[in-house]
């Protein structure tokens, strides 16, 4: 079972509960059918999006240089190593979906030292490189979409990462969402 370290409550306080939360809720009743259906729901919006970045036909609208095809690659270099380095900092708390699993504590080393969600800058920035790649103008709108999608899912995972981890909210006040030393 793993460490009950940064979550609100215990099982003491409320048996029963594997993990609990600091308004008395269950990690069960944190990942409600309804709460894991949202989740879900924003994964595949997510998806969806980057699929089409990815078939589009490519150069249709301009031919990218040589240049812009290495910044592209440089993006997408960046954001694969952010990727991993925030894939092996979060660690079993790792999921598909922007619900919290119970399997860790609160991370605030690594990247996550940096911003709050770190996993979403660097499909940002994976996926920027990919449109300056693609030749395609259609690529930037959704782009932009799933700057937006990412906003919307980063604010409705931390409102779930509120109800699960002692001191989120001040992690919350010390650490940006997506830039660095921009408070957002």
């Amino acid at each position: 079972m793993p460490s009950q370290i940064g979550f609100r409550g215990s099982d003491a306080e409320y048996p029963g509960a594997a993990y609990t939360c600091h308004k008395g809720r269950s990690m069960t009743d944190v990942r409600s059918t309804k709460t894991k259906r949202t989740g879900w729901a924003f994964v595949l919006a997510q998806f969806a999006l980057i699929g089409l970045m990815v078939i589009l036909p490519r150069e249709v609208h301009y031919v990218a240089g040589d240049l812009w095809r290495l910044i592209g690659m440089a993006l997408m270099a960046a954001g694969a190593a952010v990727g991993v380095w925030s894939a092996v900092f979060l660690g079993r708390g790792l999921t598909p979906t922007p619900v919290p699993n119970g399997a860790t504590e609160l991370v605030t080393r690594g990247p996550y030292r940096y911003v709050r969600h770190p996993m979403y800058v660097a499909v940002l920035l994976f996926m920027s490189g990919v449109a300056i790649r693609s030749g395609s103008w259609l690529a930037w709108p959704l782009l932009i979409g799933l700057f937006v999608l990412f906003h919307v899912k980063a604010r409705w995972e931390e409102g779930q990462l509120q109800e699960v981890f002692r001191g989120y909210d001040a992690y919350m006040g010390r650490t940006p969402r997506f830039v660095p030393g921009m408070k957002t």
